[in-house]
């Protein structure tokens, strides 16, 4: 199945390969969830500049344990189709990035289990285990995943038409527009705007990348 067009497909995580927004799950623990979750959807609608509104909620969580995020990472709930994803994306070669406005505690156990490449995301600061309230330099951003996906490009001597780019929030417009393949799942209606596709279901991408 090696050799189609397509040869590196670059995702989101949140409310795109995971079925929820992970730090909504975040704020769950400490009964704050629906003013964070307020916060986010604003963000991924492209109402909030989204460095500013990662910090204010990163602040909110401050105290959270590191144990109660490893517990979450261990319970996330994938998106419908991802496992098929990422195994047709390995059957056939392609190289696969998750880059997420997300963080590192939970990225990494996601991409490892479903086979990711290379996980890019945020990194939080903690001391004695708990959150300090502060995400580390530095922060992934639109440009931080449009870059990625150029550099994975041109690691692989490909074009970005090769590359496939899949995200649901304004801040994946800017990958979805370089990449030659476009797909915004569920997503937000500015980034519907901006993609070649929209899809509801992971599986319904499949054929797009066999031909």
């Amino acid at each position: 199945m090696s050799g189609g067009k397509y040869k590196l497909l670059v995702s989101d995580m949140d409310s795109t390969i995971a079925e929820t927004e992970t730090i909504v799950d975040m704020a769950e623990a400490l009964g704050i969830a629906d003013k964070i979750a307020e916060i986010t959807e604003k963000a991924m609608r492209g109402e909030l500049d989204f460095r500013a509104a990662l910090d204010e909620r990163v602040m909110m969580l401050k105290g959270l344990k590191l144990e109660t995020i490893q517990q979450i990472a261990s319970e996330v709930r994938l998106s419908d189709g991802a496992t098929e994803l990422l195994s047709t994306c390995r059957a056939m070669g392609m190289r696969t990035i998750l880059v997420s406005g997300g963080f590192d505690v939970i990225a990494d156990v996601v991409g490892a289990g479903l086979g990711f490449d290379r996980v890019v995301s945020n990194q939080l600061e903690f001391a004695e285990g708990a959150l300090t309230g502060r995400v580390l330099e530095p922060i992934v951003t639109a440009d931080t995943k449009e870059a990625v996906l150029m550099a994975e490009s041109e690691a692989l001597s490909v074009l970005p038409a090769a590359a496939v780019a899949l995200g649901d929030g304004a801040n994946d417009i800017t990958m979805i527009k370089a990449a030659g393949l476009g797909v915004a799942y569920r997503g937000k209606p500015i980034t519907q705007e901006a993609a070649d596709l929209s899809i509801d279901n992971l599986r319904d991408l499949i054929p797009h990348l066999q031909g």
